[in-house]
Formats: C-alpha cells, sequence, structure tokens
C-alpha cells in the first residue's frame, strides 16, 4: 500500500489529483501517471446497528421532534443530506411511499412510507406545524441544518455507553439497508429504496448482514428432503 509518512491512501491519492490537475490544467505539462500511481484506498465496511441496538438510541433522545428525526432515517434510509430538505408534500400516505427530491446527482427517487412512522410523523405535525420543511431549523421557514441532526446523536452517545460502535446519522442509513436485507428484501429493491446508481454500492451490505445460522438449510439437506 502507496503511503506519504503520516498520510493514508485516501489523502495520498487526493494530493495525486491535485498535482495532476496542476500540471495538465495550470502549467500545461504532459503527466505521466506511471511514475507517481495511485495508491488503493481501502473500502471499509460500512458501521451498521443491531435493531436492538437502533432502538435503544432511539429511547435515550428525549426530545420528540429529535426522536422523529432519526426514526425517519432509518426507516427510511435517506442520507441526512435528503432529511434536512425533506418537503411535507414528499410524504405520500395514500401510497406509503416519501418521494426524495434531493437525492446525490440530483436524482428523485421513492422509499418506503412506515406505517409506525406515519403515526409518528401525523403526532409531529400536530405538535410543531412545520409550514414547508419536514423538519424546520431554529428559524422559522429554514430547514434543520446538518449539524443539528449530528448533534442529536452527539448527545444519545452519552446516554448509549454500552454501544461501542461509533454510529453517526449514516450508521441510520446502513443499518435500514442491512436489516431489509436480513429479513429477505431483494437487493435490487434495496437498491431504489438506497437511490444507488450502482449495484456494487448494495452489495456491500451482505458482508455486513447477520444470519440465523441455525435456520439455514443446508444444500445438501434440501436435495436429499431433509433440509427444513
Amino acid at each position: 500500500m502507496l503511503t506519504c509518512g503520516k498520510y493514508g491512501p485516501g489523502s495520498v491519492k487526493m494530493g495525486h489529483y491535485a498535482l495532476k490537475f496542476l500540471y495538465t490544467r495550470v502549467l500545461h505539462l504532459s503527466w505521466e501517471s506511471d511514475h507517481l500511481p495511485t495508491p488503493k484506498v481501502p473500502k471499509l465496511l460500512p458501521v451498521v446497528l443491531s435493531p436492538e441496538e437502533v432502538l435503544e438510541v432511539i429511547n435515550a433522545i428525549p426530545n420528540f421532534k429529535h426522536k422523529t428525526i432519526i426514526m425517519f432515517i432509518y426507516s427510511t434510509g435517506v442520507r441526512i443530506s435528503e432529511c434536512m430538505r425533506m418537503r411535507i408534500t414528499d410524504i405520500d400516505s395514500k401510497r406509503m411511499q416519501v418521494k426524495v427530491q434531493e437525492g446525490k446527482g440530483r436524482k428523485q427517487r421513492y422509499t418506503q412510507l412506515s406505517v409506525h412512522l406515519l403515526t409518528i410523523l401525523r403526532a409531529y405535525y400536530r405538535k410543531y406545524k412545520p409550514v414547508h420543511w419536514l423538519f424546520e431549523g431554529g428559524k422559522r421557514g429554514e430547514h434543520i441544518s446538518e449539524g443539528a441532526i449530528r448533534e442529536i446523536l452527539n448527545k444519545a452517545r452519552y446516554k448509549t455507553p454500552k454501544i461501542t460502535k461509533h454510529y453517526t446519522p449514516h450508521t441510520f442509513r446502513h443499518s435500514f439497508a442491512t436489516h431489509h436485507l436480513e429479513q429477505g428484501t431483494n437487493l435490487l429493491v434495496i437498491q431504489r429504496f438506497m437511490g444507488h446508481s450502482d449495484i456494487k454500492d448494495t452489495i456491500r451490505y451482505l458482508h455486513v448482514q447477520q444470519y440465523a445460522v441455525d435456520k439455514l438449510s443446508n444444500p445438501l439437506d434440501k436435495l436429499m428432503g431433509e433440509g427444513k
């Protein structure tokens, strides 16, 4: 693995592209990439909470609005930027869908709307009466900020010391996808919910899902009629 002193492969790779831009676009010089190869950045598996851990975190959040926001991210699998810009009109209770309009690459998609979340959202609407954005910020008419959402979980960590994983808002998006996979949801459906343009981004959740080994049938037992 190519590194440069205290800098990791990700930083070295960024420096590589910065130098390439300087040589080719600014100085208009030739660039021989063979002399300075880019390092391979290791792909880390996403941090995923168990369903019990998700519930523990949610129960550790005292503020109803804050609790609703984290439940929303976990229940829909949206990114933090998508949650921030969610509009009231994006909630389709008739079709039990959530429209994600500010997706990555400006792509729109639909994800599922939980029956329980809908009940929570209706109570949330009656209490906070948002006008345009589903989750408003400190100023009327503005949506909540990314920092405010992250702070919700920063405070929750002090109340969930038994959870040693470093969880963030994105962890609940990862957990949404992984738990769907564990309950047998088709990978292509999860890809659509997550808004992944490449199925490879969805396949990585295969590496973190947990199987109940005692409930799995061995292919040979199934072939011989002895499987469950």
